[in-house]
């Protein structure tokens, strides 16, 4: 009896589970526009002392194509603070059967950071799963344990896009003499409620569908919602801290992670103050010093322990010529002060995205580090890990974001340099002779600001992969053939000039005794947004820029203007668009456009206005002219 009795309720629990992963009880509104489902995302945080918390989470996520599969997140990272006390995973077929499963010692074990890294404790086990058919199931179940209380998981109701969910549960415990603080963010127009008191938080969400990605979307976690969460006392590869505000996380990294690293011995400080001696220039200081830790120095990542947020000391970094963000950052600052200029470590978020440091929730976050060094009419950047850039040049990886600049008096947030459209700017200078079939250009492009960003790393590609950037970059130009180039890296204006001459022969269209040809053949921008009839976000363009250009054409032996491009002249609220034909001579033709495109963020309302604007520049600059014999 007892035995069918174990029967009957190991087939009940079977029956539910395979009811649970069922592919069919998937309501139809979650798989609209959907590559996966989360049917249940669950993660509970057990903080049990400033040093020590209890992560236990649980998510299945039903994958209903090979796209999809990119939101399984089937891992789990690990170092000698971190402990995996569970980890498994079970696949389920679309009729919720269990088909398969795996035990920690199934999954992959391996280091958690990529190449270029010297030293790293930090590793990931995950499983790699390739699924006989589609849909399927996977449940992973996992608990770990840290002593990094300074890292609060951030809990993202939807990952991303095309990714739909039944339910979502999140939850923070905490004793009642730890004091925490949290943030939720966008949780209204999602329907999401949570509560909390001094013992913690907890969220729950039900039936999120799928979101899908617009042209010039916001950031997704700008407007999704997410909870953050912080501990004001928290501990960090054997470090305590304490910070409510950004000024108080400053003092923390100042007095925990910066004092006492910056010192160099007695003959590099010799050698430095040797090599700016007789400078009176501070900005020309700067530059020797950081040329100098460029001609000297290399990066390579260092992730073990604190060594993960501590700089190597500068003494160090000297002797062995090498070091990460951090360490090339806290030696430069070093090399500075030897030679009588303050400057300031600065934490930053870095990549192309222009992510800041949230202004409203001081927190451990940032990913990079870079030297601030204030003048009295100006400010100085330094990303001391690139052996190529010139010093007061932010690219696309830290510009125009908050950024945490840390001193003995604390942290004081700041924003970073800010590109003026005006300052990102191309001009593009070029004489072109028109054959009745071949074209000679001799072309002349500077660039600076963030186009300077894209142009500057042409000094160490080949001739072959330079040969191939400019047939791609003319592609609307056939059969191009490049005849010579040459770049001109100006690092002190920080301005590249690009010398091209080619020639073609495929770009005249011939009708009896006319040519007709399109006098922008050197910087056209036949981008156009795709139409949306139901945008439902902002319009955010996150850098603006200016080309300017200016063709003397020559044409053929025998022919004149028949039809010429009508002037057009555009101003509003995205930027402005101008391009005119002008007679030289009897044979010369010259054509000036100007293209201003501005930043900002915009009303959804006005989309449709910004496609047009972009389909009226991609129609002009693609617009031809008609030349007729004599």
């Amino acid at each position: 009896m007892r035995i069918l009795l174990v029967l009957f309720f190991l087939t009940i629990t079977q029956t539910a589970v395979s009811q649970e992963y069922n592919f069919s009880k998937i309501d139809s509104a979650l798989l609209k526009n959907a590559d996966a489902v989360v049917r249940l995302d669950q993660m509970n945080i057990l903080v049990k002392s400033s040093d020590f918390m209890e992560i236990t989470s649980t998510r299945a996520v039903t994958v209903i194509n090979e796209k999809g599969s990119k939101h399984v997140s089937a891992m789990a990272f690990y170092d000698k603070e971190t402990a995996i006390k569970n980890l498994v995973a079970i696949i389920y077929d679309a009729n919720g059967e269990e088909i398969e499963k795996f035990k920690e010692k199934d999954f992959k074990d391996q280091t958690a950071t990529g190449e270029g890294t010297l030293y790293s404790d930090s590793r990931v086990k995950f499983l790699k799963y390739t699924p006989v058919d589609y849909p399927y199931t996977i449940v992973l179940e996992k608990k770990y344990t840290t002593s990094d209380t300074a890292f609060m998981p951030r809990w993202y109701f939807l990952d991303g896009y095309r990714i739909s969910v039944e339910k979502s549960e999140f939850s923070l415990s905490v004793p009642v003499e730890i004091k925490y603080r949290f943030k939720d963010n966008n949780l209204e127009s999602f329907k999401i409620e949570g509560t909390n008191n001094t013992n913690g938080v907890k969220y729950s969400a039900t039936n999120l569908r799928a979101l899908e990605s617009e042209d010039f979307d916001p950031e997704f976690v700008d407007f999704t919602p997410n909870v953050q969460l912080a501990l004001n006392n928290f501990h960090l590869k054997g470090i305590d801290g304490y910070a409510t505000s950004w000024k108080e996380f400053g003092s923390w990294i100042y007095n925990s992670l910066l004092v006492d690293r910056g010192e160099l011995n007695t003959a590099t400080i010799q050698k430095v103050q040797q090599l700016v001696k007789g400078i009176e220039d501070e900005k020309e200081i700067i530059k020797k010093v950081y040329q100098f830790v460029q001609d000297n120095t290399r990066y390579i990542s260092v992730q073990m322990g604190i060594g993960g947020w501590m700089p190597i000391n500068a003494d160090e970094v000297d002797r062995v010529k090498y070091g990460d963000c951090k360490g090339l950052t806290n030696y430069t600052m070093s090399l500075l002060k030897a030679v009588g200029i303050e400057s300031f470590y600065t934490i930053v978020s870095a990549d192309a995205r222009m992510k800041s440091l949230d202004y409203d929730f001081p927190s451990l976050q940032g990913n990079h580090a870079f030297l601030n060094v204030p003048l009295e009419n100006e400010e100085i950047w330094l990303e001391c890990t690139s052996q190529e850039v010139p010093a007061n040049f932010l690219g696309t990886f830290t510009d125009n974001r908050y950024v945490l600049k840390v001193g003995p008096n604390g942290g004081e947030m700041v924003k970073s340099r800010h590109y003026r459209p005006e300052q990102s700017k191309q001009t593009t200078k070029a004489k072109i002779q028109l054959g009745e079939s071949v074209i000679n250009a001799q072309v002349e492009i500077k660039s600076s600001g963030i186009q300077y960003n894209q142009k500057y790393g042409l000094a160490n590609d080949s001739k072959e992969d330079i040969e191939k950037y400019y047939k791609n970059y003319w592609d609307y130009v056939n059969a191009i053939q490049i005849q010579s180039h040459e770049l001109i890296n100006n690092k002190d204006s920080i301005v590249t000039t690009e010398k091209v001459n080619f020639k073609t022969m495929g770009y005249l269209s011939k009708a009896g005794d006319r040519i007709l040809f399109a006098p922008n053949m050197l910087n056209r921008n036949a981008y156009v947004p795709k139409r949306d009839n139901n945008r439902k976000r902002e319009v955010v363009i996150k850098r603006g820029y200016l080309d300017e250009d200016d063709f003397i054409i020559e044409l053929p032996k025998g022919f004149t203007v028949e039809a010429n491009l009508k002037p057009t002249k555009i101003n509003n609220e995205f930027g402005e668009y101008e391009v005119t034909v002008e007679h030289l001579s009897e044979n010369k033709i010259r054509y000036k456009r100007r293209l201003l495109m501005k930043s900002g963020s915009f009303p959804k309302t006005s989309y449709e206005d910004y496609r047009e604007f972009r389909k009226t520049i991609s129609r002009v600059d693609s617009s031809k002219i008609v030349l007729i014999k004599k």
